[in-house]
């Protein structure tokens, strides 16, 4: 499961990348953004942590909510897989 969520955040730090590649937004960093920037905002972002040290402007917002909102799907999911094995294992 772990590998999932890691995935999800590696996919949507290329949306973001590509978003602002694009045109669609930016970032607050007035210094730019590199690849691990990116990738450490989506990580905070899908795991709903949320730290706003660094947020997106623009269309790019609308990404980030998405994100936000697939990642509570994603920890709900692993939340509730975990408790059904914990569950299942006190049966027997």
């Amino acid at each position: 499961m772990l590998f999932l969520h890691l995935f999800v955040a590696v996919l949507f730090a290329a949306g973001f990348w590509l978003g602002s590649e694009l045109g669609l937004g930016s970032f607050d960093e007035a210094s730019g953004m590199d690849w691990m920037d990116y990738f450490y905002f989506s990580l905070i972002n899908v795991t709903t942590l949320g730290l706003g040290d660094i947020y997106p402007t623009q269309h790019l917002r609308v990404l980030a909510g998405i994100e936000a909102l697939t990642g509570f799907a994603l920890i709900s999911c692993s939340a509730q897989l975990f408790w059904k094995m914990m569950a299942k294992g006190e049966d027997e």
